[in-house]
């Protein structure tokens, strides 16, 4: 049987997207070819299909790859995943969390999120109505947990509870996937137990675009009529790749605003200090380059 012997849990908006794209080209690893993520441990409907399930949509294509994995930051942030994934797939698992500054990461996922057509709200407004959002839209918090996904000592901790440090990697989107990508790949190649392999890595994913016409983008992001009645005849696979080419030819590159370093510095000040803190005790790492700033000028 052909499932997962790995997996990127996340964080969202920490360079997963890159890693896909760079991991699949190594001859012994295996990653879904049709949809980078399969959402089987996030998703309730989908983990209750069962393995076979899961293995037959998206691992159907393995050709006996030493290392098969996924690549999914909504696992992270899912409260019941670790344990799915510990009754799913065992405790010998390997799982990869990269980590970027949380003040950061909920700021380009502010910018995703309004993208995509999720957000209407100014980035402040929005994270004075996560909370309420949350309780009251809980279908809707991956869109809308801009604070609450950088809380990752809880997150962290969850997996703790089913698995070994030796079955884990921490990665820091700063430092090891921007400043030190090659030696980063190497260390992930021996995390997998692979070869180690010349791989591309001049890779940039997920660049900001917004759509040309908005009429367009709305019509296949927004639940809408004529959306349903083409989602109920095709198959998902094929729904997803239409989906995806409508919405790069109707888009148009855009350079992302930047979160002003004051602001930033309140955010991390106000909501994170304490979790960063605590994460770098739980993955004995130093995270000062996240805080100092904050620490010396509070």
């Amino acid at each position: 049987m052909a499932l997962p012997n790995f997996l990127c849990v996340g964080a969202q908006k920490a360079g997963t997207t890159t890693l896909y794209e760079i991991l699949k080209q190594h001859p012994e690893i295996y990653l879904p070819e049709k949809v980078k993520e399969t959402k089987f441990f996030v998703y309730e409907e989908k983990y209750a299909r069962g393995l076979s399930f899961y293995e037959n949509q998206f691992f159907s294509g393995w050709n006996g790859q030493k290392a098969i994995g996924e690549v999914d930051p909504a696992i992270m942030f899912e409260e019941k995943a670790a344990q799915r994934i510990y009754e799913s797939l065992g405790k010998e698992v390997k799982l990869i969390f990269i980590l970027r500054n949380p003040a950061e990461r909920a700021y380009s996922h502010f910018l995703m999120s309004q993208r995509k057509g999720f957000e209407d709200l100014p980035f402040e407004k929005a994270i004075e109505a996560e909370t309420e959002r949350l309780e009251k839209k809980t279908a809707q918090k991956f869109n809308y947990s801009y604070i609450s996904r950088g809380f990752y000592s809880q997150q962290v901790l969850r997996f703790k509870n089913f698995f070994t440090d030796d079955q884990m990697l921490f990665l820091l989107f700063e430092e090891d996937l921007i400043k030190n990508r090659k030696e980063t790949f190497n260390r992930l190649q021996d995390f997998l137990s692979v070869k180690r392999a010349e791989l591309n890595l001049d890779i940039r994913s997920n660049e900001a675009a917004l759509p040309k016409i908005k009429a367009v983008h709305q019509l296949t992001r927004k639940k809408n009529p004529l959306r349903n009645i083409i989602g109920s005849l095709l198959p998902p696979e094929w729904k997803r790749s239409m989906q995806k080419f409508i919405s790069r030819k109707n888009a148009v590159a855009v350079v992302n605003s930047k979160l002003d370093k004051k602001r930033e510095q309140e955010l991390l000040d106000n909501y994170f200090i304490t979790d960063i803190q605590q994460l770098e005790k739980i993955i004995h790492r130093d995270l000062s380059t996240w805080y100092s700033n904050v620490l010396s000028t509070s």
